[in-house]
């Protein structure tokens, strides 16, 4: 009995410390948030807006002062911005009520400056460290929560925490790239633990089943190679026979799920617009959505609302003849964008996925700069390409994450610039 109240002893007075020393919360906070996504889901979420609660009680309290935005602010603007495109649906275009979920969506965007600012004021915290081994411990716990929707709830395609396989997915995979980053500063135990979860993470993605993520893999793994070059170097021959096992693994997979058909029947629908009345219905309504997104584009440059985007393209298609279901997007994040907020809303997407990259290249040289250069060039490239099929800023998880990530790697670069 006595040791139970000396712990609650302890828990309390550190809860009371956290309130007064905002430092202590940093390191939980950035390891639960590379943690959460994939066991928890929209827990993240909430664990995300906590810390912006937080940061905005502790300013309130005067406990977190501003002491200069260097190597923030231009983060800061781009997240900004990206948020700020958000607000053209509803104050620009018709069912103005739909469109104020867009921008609700999208509320992690508009917080994203307060937190870089709070965590800013506790420069000795090595976030990206902690956000890295947040994400394999997360790898392995969603890995383990799929395969146990697969082996023993009978689920066709695991989700994880999450409410769609699609997301987890790509979250798996994007997670099991990250551990793999900065492998030849790890301890022997420690280079295992990054390997098993990112075995985790893509394991968690095949057993998700879906297609779309695997399209990012071969980028992933180049980004990879060329990052941990002296360890594959070090130990070629237990690299070598790793890389052929994977390699042949995933192109038995990629036969057996017939993801080559799938792209041959893509491209057929796209180059023979008549062909899809008798294709595969999923490739066939892609292919619709794409072609008269793009028609809807060029017609109206300035967008329909986001809530409008897709009914607009359904009723162009309708023109000739084409009848699609009531999808809620339109399958391609670029389209989407580009029919409902239209070209302005399209730039600021393609600023927002740039500026991982632009920004960690006007950073410090010093300080793991390869390992953060390989962190941005793996959520641009993933998130792009994550795009090309699905939609990335229309769910909060994949919202979450990527904010999350951008989040740290401000930081990270930030520490980089002006050392502690």
């Amino acid at each position: 009995m006595a040791a139970q109240v000396w712990t609650f002893a302890r828990i309390w007075k550190w809860i009371v410390g956290l309130f007064n020393e905002p430092e202590r919360g940093a390191p939980i906070y950035a390891f639960l948030l590379g943690f959460l996504p994939l066991p928890s889901g929209s827990f993240a979420t909430i664990w995300f807006f906590a810390g912006a609660f937080y940061a905005l009680m502790m300013f309130a309290r005067g406990k977190l002062v501003v002491h200069g935005a260097n190597g923030i602010a231009l983060a800061s603007l781009v997240a900004l911005g990206y948020f700020a495109s958000t607000l053209i649906s509803p104050l620009a275009f018709d069912n103005a009520r739909a469109g104020w979920l867009d921008v609700g969506t999208n509320l992690q965007f508009l917080a994203f400056g307060l937190l870089v600012l709070a965590m800013s004021q506790t420069p000795r915290t090595d976030v990206f460290n902690l956000f890295l081994w947040g994400v394999r411990a997360g790898a392995v716990a969603g890995f383990a929560v799929a395969l146990f929707q697969v082996l023993f709830l009978g689920h066709l395609r695991a989700k994880g925490g999450m409410a769609n396989p699609i997301p987890f997915s790509n979250v798996a995979l994007l997670a099991g790239a990250f551990s793999l980053i900065g492998l030849s500063r790890l301890q022997r135990w420690q280079r295992l633990a990054a390997l098993v979860a990112s075995l985790s993470g893509v394991a968690a993605c095949l057993l998700s089943q879906t297609r779309g993520a695997l399209l990012a893999l071969p980028f992933a793994g180049l980004i990879l190679i060329v990052h941990n070059w002296r360890v594959i170097r070090a130990h070629a021959r237990p690299a070598a026979v790793f890389a052929g096992v994977l390699v042949a693994g995933f192109t038995a997979l990629f036969i057996f799920i017939k993801l080559p058909e799938r792209f041959s029947i893509l491209a057929q629908h796209l180059d023979e617009p008549a062909s899809v009345m008798t294709g595969d219905p999923s490739s066939s309504h892609r292919a619709i959505l794409w072609t008269y997104g793009v028609r809807a584009i060029a017609e109206r440059p300035l967008g329909y609302g986001s809530q409008n985007a897709v009914e607009e393209v359904r009723r162009i298609a309708g023109r000739d003849g084409y009848v699609v279901p009531p999808f809620t997007h339109l399958h391609n994040e670029f389209v989407t964008i580009g029919v409902g907020r239209g070209m302005v809303g399209l730039f600021l997407l393609v600023v927002l996925l740039s500026a991982p990259i632009l920004l960690t290249w006007l950073s410090s040289a010093e300080r793991r700069f390869d390992e953060r250069m390989s962190f941005a060039l793996l959520l641009s490239s993933s998130y792009a390409i994550f795009g090309m099929t699905n939609v990335l800023f229309f769910q909060d998880q994949m919202i979450t994450f990527f904010v999350s990530a951008f989040l740290i790697l401000t930081l990270a670069n930030r520490q980089a610039m002006f050392p502690p």
